[in-house]
């Protein structure tokens, strides 16, 4: 539904004929940011520019965060992450409304601009807007809603805005998202596994600004050098539509209550192996199977999706493709003897993946370590020197009891 909603708003949107008279002196153009939501694509907010103008009975929103869903190979670009955004332009009633209907804050920013600051401002939106321009390449990071509200302002007093940096915080684009994306939800843990090293690397103040708080509380903080004179970019923030935050719900289908679960039946049924001296071969093809199709998609966003952000992603070294082959080759006993060198170079790979993780230039969800200690359970049994983890030692070797 959101899509549907999102394509008509861009088909709806207001003619380009409607913007040929130039701005009265009465007209105020601000900054709109808006809380995050509970649903994937809100979880960072969003920003964009109000241009209100009571004179021609103008109140209207510059809006650059619409997709057309019904693109040709809409969903496998979306996929790639070659989605292209537009720019719309939402009356502000309409462009209010789903933030009423989802309870989402919104807070506006008065913008503080000479008459020709504001003037060169609503022609550069009215350029972008046109048909061949408000198409653009969306990259969460590097170029979208909040960036391009960003650039805009800038271009329209000159580049002459001088941030307040002095409570700028170091901090890498992970630890920026880790604040919004909720931890224990199916959408945050997907969102966190896909994001490679590249998303570890330390971000800068303006880059910062991707994220529509930093962009309102930044623009908040500012000041414009007109002749020498510092003045403030914005008005003091006004709150035109409240709501509380939003505070995720305990559930029992959450991630952390599933994987933990799954990781106390998998050491239970591990234990229950020794003590009836079999193995549970279901249980090896359950847990390859599922970490190799959660590999599959990693393989598919690392090399195949153009993401930046998604590249050289070392979640690949415990969540393999391979293991789905694996775990179906298992279901037959011919084939389990000639896979005894993988179930092994698996075992150790994990350990050392295990014993490295705080090394590594990469920082991994917290769900990982119970990931890999099921599939460590499940091959530790080759491991040298672990007692614990050999099943069999006192029976018949693996091979024969799993035939």
């Amino acid at each position: 539904m959101r899509k549907i909603l999102l394509f008509f708003l861009a088909l709806s949107s207001i003619s380009i004929h409607g913007f040929s008279q130039p701005l009265s002196p009465s007209a105020k153009v601000s900054l709109l940011i808006c809380a995050p939501g509970n649903e994937i694509y809100s979880y960072f907010g969003h920003a964009a520019i109000r241009v209100n103008d009571p004179l021609y009975e103008k109140d209207i929103v510059f809006n650059y965060g619409v997709f057309d869903f019904m693109a040709p190979h809409f969903y496998w670009r979306f996929a790639k992450g070659e989605t292209d955004y537009m720019l719309a332009v939402q009356r502000m009633d309409s462009f209010m409304q789903e933030y009423h209907e989802e309870q989402r804050r919104v807070v506006e920013y008065e913008l503080m601009l000479t008459p020709a600051e504001r003037e060169s401002l609503y022609e550069a939106l009215v350029e972008n807007y046109k048909p061949e321009n408000r198409i653009y390449r969306y990259n969460h990071f590097d170029d979208n809603c909040a960036t391009r509200v960003r650039d805009q302002l800038e271009k329209a007093v000159g580049g002459n805005i001088k941030y307040d940096t002095s409570g700028d915080e170091r901090l890498s684009f992970r630890n920026l998202i880790d604040r919004y994306i909720q931890d224990n939800s199916w959408g945050g843990l997907g969102i966190k596994l896909a994001l490679g090293i590249p998303t570890d690397r330390l971000a800068n103040f303006s880059q910062k600004m991707f994220l529509p708080d930093y962009l309102g509380n930044d623009m908040a903080r500012a000041q414009v050098i007109r002749g020498g004179i510092a003045s403030p970019l914005t008005k003091p923030a006004q709150v035109i539509f409240d709501a509380p935050a939003f505070v995720p719900a305990f559930s029992l289908t959450s991630p952390a209550v599933v994987i933990l679960f799954f990781l106390v039946l998998v050491l239970a049924l591990t234990f229950l192996e020794r003590k009836k001296k079999r193995r549970f071969i279901w249980l090896d093809v359950c847990v390859f199977v599922a970490l190799g199709i959660a590999g599959m998609i990693l393989f598919f966003t690392t090399f195949i999706s153009v993401m930046p952000s998604a590249k050289w992603n070392l979640n690949l070294i415990w969540a393999f493709p391979v293991h789905f082959l694996v775990g179906i080759l298992w279901l037959f006993p011919s084939m389990r003897p000639k896979l005894n060198w993988y179930i092994r170079l698996t075992a150790h790979v994990t350990t050392l993946f295990l014993i490295s993780i705080y090394f590594l230039p990469q920082t991994f969800h917290w769900l990982v370590v119970p990931l890999c200690l099921i599939l460590l359970m499940r091959t530790g049994v080759y491991l040298p020197g672990i007692k614990q983890l050999r099943l069999f030692v006192r029976s018949k070797s693996f091979i024969a009891a799993a035939e």
